[in-house]
C-alpha cells in the first residue's frame, strides 16, 4: 500500500480556504477534544474517519480533489468534523497546525522551501566516516519517514534496510560488516519509533505487534548473518572506535524503546554482548555503566531491568553464575524460567554438564509457579544432563515435584526402566483412562506383563459407564473385552465373569448399557 502523499502548500493555499473562521474554530475545538477516530488511509489521496461529536460522524476527504469530500453530519460540506480530521492528519505527520489554523505558511518555512531546491546532493556514507556520520544521514533520509498504517511499518523499515545496506555494496569487509550492524540497528530503533508515535489509524495498536516482531526477527537473523563472517579481531584492530559508538547506541535502544519489546532489546544486547563486544576495556566500561544505571535513582524502570538482566548476561558471560543468581535473586522483578533456558542450551552446546545441573538446581523452585507451561523444556535440560551425570535419582525426584505437568516425561522414564507397576500407579494416581494414556505405551506394557493393565482397565470401565451416554457405554463395552482377553491370558476367567455379573447388577437401571452389554455378546 503507498503512503498518503501530502502537499503542504496545497493544503494551505487551496484547502483551508474552503473552511470559514468559525468552521476552522470548531474544527480546532474537536480536534483538540481528541474525538476523531479511525482513521484510514486509501491509496496516496483518501482519508476516512469518524468523529464522535453529538452523534458519530463518517468524514471521507480526497485530497486530490476536495470537492468530492463530505461528511455524513447536517451541515454538509467542509463542516468542522472535516477540519478536526484534517488537523489530526497534519499533526500525526508533523506539520505546523497554526500555518493550517490561520491560512498561513510561516515565512521561515516558505525560505527553507526556496532555499532546498538549490541545496546539493546529500554526501552518501563512506567507509571512512564515523558511525555518529552514518547515522546523521540515516536520519536525514528516514527520520521523517510517516506510516498510516501497521503493515506500511514493515515496508519502510525493510525499504530502508535495502537501501542503506546497498550503499557499502564496494567496501572493504571488516567495515562493511560494521556498517550493516549500524544499518540493522537503525533500523530497529526506526521501527521502534514509529510504532510508538507516528501510527495514526485505528488498527494499527491492533496489529502493530505481528509487524514489529517481522522487522525485529529480520534484523537480529541479519544481524546474525554478518557476525557469522565478520572478522571481530580486525574490527577490534582497525575500527574499534566504531565498536564503541555501537555499544552506545545499543545501550540507547535497550534502556530507551518501548517497553513492550524489552525482552527483544535485551535478545540484541545479549547477542551483541557474547559474538561482537569481547574487548576487556569494552567490557569493563559497561560493567560501570549498568552499575551507574543501577545505582541511579532518576533511571526509568525498563532502564534498571536492562542494566540488571545486562549485568546478569555478563557475569554469565564471565562464569560467575552466583553473582548472576544473587542479582536475579534480589531483583525488583520476577524473572520468568525460560528467559534461562538460551543459557542452558549454551551450556549443552559447550557440554558444561556440571554447570548446567547447577543451574538446573537453582532454576527448581522457581518452577513451582510455572511447571504447567514450562516443565517440557526443563525436564528437557534434566534429561540432557542425566545422560551425561549420574543424577538419576534426583532427576527422578524433580519429575515427581512436577507432577502432573511432567507425566509425560515421567511416564516414559518409568518405562525405559521397566517399572511398568510404577507406570501403572502413576496412571491410576492421576485418573487416566485408556483415553489419556500413550497407545504405545499400552502396548509395550500388554506385551511385558498384561497384568499391570488390569486395574487401568478397571478404573477407565467405571469412568467410561458414569459418562452415562451411548458413546461412552460403547467404549465401556470395548475394554471389558479387553479385560476379558487379559483375564483369558492370565488363566483368571472366572475373576472377569464374577466381575462382570457385578457390573451388571450393579448398573442395571441403565438400559443403554445393558443394550450394549446385549449387542457386545456379553449378556444373553
Amino acid at each position: 500500500m503507498q503512503e498518503l502523499e501530502i502537499d503542504w502548500s496545497f493544503w494551505i493555499e487551496r484547502i483551508r480556504p474552503k473552511f470559514d473562521k468559525v468552521i476552522i474554530a470548531r474544527g480546532w475545538a474537536y480536534f483538540n477534544e481528541d474525538v476523531v477516530r479511525d482513521i484510514q488511509v486509501e491509496g496516496t489521496s483518501i482519508i476516512k474517519a469518524r468523529v464522535d461529536g453529538t452523534k458519530r460522524y463518517k468524514v471521507t476527504l480526497d485530497l486530490e480533489s476536495f470537492t468530492k469530500s463530505g461528511c455524513t453530519c447536517p451541515y454538509g460540506y467542509y463542516c468542522k468534523h472535516m477540519a478536526a480530521v484534517l488537523f489530526e492528519v497534519a499533526k500525526q505527520a508533523g506539520y505546523d497546525l497554526e500555518e493550517f489554523r490561520f491560512g498561513k505558511m510561516k515565512m521561515v518555512q516558505v525560505d527553507q522551501k526556496i532555499s532546498q531546491k538549490s541545496k546539493p546532493t546529500t554526501r552518501l556514507p563512506d567507509s571512512t566516516d564515523s558511525c555518529e556520520k552514518w547515522l546523521t544521514y540515516f536520519h536525514k533520509q528516514y527520520g521523517n519517514a510517516k506510516i498510516y498504517n501497521a503493515f506500511s511499518l514493515e515496508e519502510v523499515c525493510m525499504r530502508a534496510w535495502r537501501e542503506l545496506n546497498k550503499l557499502a555494496d564496494t567496501w572493504e569487509p571488516t567495515i562493511r560488516g560494521v556498517y550493516d550492524i549500524q544499518v540493522a540497528l537503525y533500523v530497529i530503533q526506526l521501527c521502534d519509533t514509529m510504532a510508538g508515535s507516528k501510527a495514526i489509524t485505528y488498527d494499527f495498536y491492533q496489529n502493530t505487534n505481528y509487524y514489529v516482531k517481522r522487522v525485529l526477527k529480520h534484523a537480529l537473523e541479519q544481524l546474525e548473518v554478518t557476525l557469522k563472517v565478520l572478522d571481530v579481531n580486525r574490527a577490534y584492530k582497525k575500527y574499534g572506535e566504531h565498536l564503541k559508538e555501537l555499544s552506545a547506541y545499543l545501550a540507547d535502544i535497550c534502556d530507551n524503546g518501548s517497553g513492550l519489546y524489552l525482552y527483544d532489546w535485551l535478545d540484541l544486547y545479549k547477542l551483541l554482548w557474547s559474538q561482537l563486544f569481547q574487548d576487556k576495556d569494552m567490557l569493563e566500561a559497561e560493567k560501570a555503566r549498568l552499575r551507574q544505571v543501577l545505582t541511579d535513582p532518576r533511571a526509568s524502570q525498563q532502564a534498571h531491568q536492562v542494566a540488571t538482566l545486562g549485568s546478569i548476561h555478563l557475569d554469565i558471560r564471565r562464569s560467575e553464575d552466583e553473582n548472576a543468581w544473587e542479582r536475579a535473586d534480589n531483583g525488583m522483578f520476577e524473572i520468568e524460567p525460560d528467559y534461562w533456558f538460551d543459557y542452558l542450551n549454551g551450556f549443552v552446546f559447550e557440554s558444561q554438564w556440571d554447570r548446567l545441573l547447577t543451574w538446573l538446581r537453582w532454576l527448581k523452585p522457581k518452577m513451582a509457579w510455572n511447571e504447567r507451561v514450562y516443565a517440557d523444556e526443563f525436564l528437557h535440560y534434566w534429561r540432557l544432563a542425566a545422560e551425561q551425570r549420574d543424577v538419576e535419582k534426583e532427576q527422578r525426584a524433580v519429575m515427581i515435584s512436577l507432577l502432573p505437568a511432567s507425566y509425560d516425561h515421567y511416564a516414559k522414564f518409568l518405562l525405559s526402566k521397566g517399572e511398568y507397576q510404577e507406570w501403572a500407579d502413576l496412571c491410576l494416581l492421576l485418573s487416566l483412562t485408556t483415553e489419556h494414556i500413550d497407545g504405545a505405551q499400552l502396548k509395550l506394557v500388554e506385551k511385558a506383563n498384561v497384568r499391570f493393565l488390569l486395574p487401568i482397565y478397571h478404573h477407565a470401565i467405571e469412568a467410561f459407564i458414569q459418562g452415562k451416554n451411548r458413546p461412552d457405554y460403547i467404549q465401556a463395552i470395548k475394554l471389558l473385552k479387553k479385560l476379558a482377553a487379559a483375564y483369558k491370558k492370565l488363566k483368571l476367567t472366572p475373576r472377569f465373569e464374577a466381575y462382570l455379573e457385578q457390573i451388571v447388577k450393579q448398573y442395571a437401571r441403565y438400559r443403554a448399557f445393558t443394550e450394549e452389554l446385549r449387542k457386545g455378546n456379553l449378556i444373553p
